[in-house]
């Protein structure tokens, strides 16, 4: 039997459908191009990266895929720190002991620190004081590496460093240096990545090709939920299935989290869209300790902002007339909430630019409250 698995990084058996979007990603990593993965977050972008890597792992055995996670970088230090950290790790996971040793140490000759005595700590502490000099002598190293096995770059959260302008000439000068490797990157904010990749003055202006994540269709979900709901006897129709996508915002993670809740909560049923409603609301309101745990930072005009956007069909206008009337909100004070949340963690925009709660069970908790 199988589980319907969220929050986590899920492999190929565990994802549904993508097929288009893995066959593009291997292409690519093939012809050792460059790409731009954008979506929603929790859409199933590192999931997707992660599946493809085995795979080219598995066409090219000694194929070399280095991911690194950018989220919430604020300096080139920090930055330099991800790119270490993560390629250290990389090397312990892909060489046997020796031969990743060996690595480290070109990487510490080349910026000529020795490796006796506490040469991690010389290293971390290089990255602190030097970070550009060794993101140059890092890049080599990849480099020297690329001429001997195929390698694949991916970079998770790109967007971290939408304000850090000298990372983004470092990053960008070395990934021109790479030429032999595929270079990824990923974003979960695309009003952020919009900006890296279309401001002519920043150095990502027109970086490789685009692939966005979008909604997977209910008949590739469909088989895919009954699947795993055979495990509580549940079976669900195509109208239900559809109910559960909707209320989940169409965003794999958290259709995968209601129907969790929905095999630990029901059985022997034929599910139906009221069944969907009922388990998202007994779902809401078992995390009302979080939601209110959230919320308590906000401040009293915007949680009314929220709980707006929660109520209202998305695409009203975010300072429009039934904002205000929901809200009691003036448009000045519309505007200077929208502008104070516009990158907060539970707003996102959809591909029509339209404001929503990418939880859905903290939409359905405001809409109770």
């Amino acid at each position: 039997m199988k589980d319907f698995k969220f929050d986590v990084v899920i492999d190929e058996p565990d994802m549904c459908d993508r097929e288009a979007e893995k066959r593009r990603l291997i292409a690519l990593m093939e012809k050792r191009g460059r790409m731009v993965i954008y979506s929603l977050r929790r859409m199933g972008k590192t999931s997707l990266a992660a599946v493809c890597g085995k795979k080219f792992k598995t066409l090219h055995p000694d194929a070399f895929v280095l991911s690194v996670d950018l989220n919430e970088v604020s300096s080139l230090a920090a930055v330099a720190e991800r790119f270490r950290s993560h390629y250290e790790a990389a090397l312990r996971e892909h060489f046997p002991v020796q031969n990743a040793k060996m690595r480290v140490g070109s990487l510490l000759s080349r910026i000529k620190i020795g490796l006796p005595g506490g040469a991690t700590l010389a290293i971390e502490k290089y990255v602190t004081e030097n970070p550009e000099d060794y993101l140059i002598s890092f890049f080599g190293e990849l480099n020297k590496m690329s001429e001997e096995r195929r390698l694949v770059l991916i970079i998770d959260e790109f967007q971290g460093i939408a304000e850090l302008k000298t990372a983004q000439a470092v990053l960008r000068r070395e990934f021109q240096r790479l030429s032999k490797a595929a270079v990824v990157l990923m974003g979960s904010n695309q009003r952020l990545l919009y900006r890296m990749l279309n401001d002519k003055k920043l150095p990502f202006f027109g970086f490789g090709e685009d692939m966005e994540l979008g909604a997977i269709p209910v008949a590739d979900y469909l088989p895919y939920m009954n699947e795993r709901f055979a495990k509580s006897d549940l079976h669900i129709s195509e109208g239900a299935a559809r109910r559960l996508m909707i209320g989940a915002n169409d965003i794999p993670n958290y259709i995968n989290e209601l129907g969790a809740w929905i095999v630990d909560n029901f059985s022997g049923l034929d599910l139906t869209a009221d069944h969907v409603d009922i388990a998202l609301e007994s779902a809401a309101k078992s995390k009302h300790g979080r939601y209110e745990s959230v919320l308590y930072g906000y401040t009293l005009h915007q949680k009314r902002f929220l709980r707006a956007i929660a109520k209202l069909e998305r695409g009203v206008p975010p300072t429009g007339k039934e904002m205000q009337s929901e809200t009691g909100l003036s448009p000045a004070e519309l505007v200077r909430v929208r502008d104070a949340l516009e990158d907060c963690p539970l707003l996102s925009r959809d591909t029509s630019n339209r404001l929503f709660l990418i939880d859905p069970f903290l939409k359905r908790f405001l809409e109770m409250t």
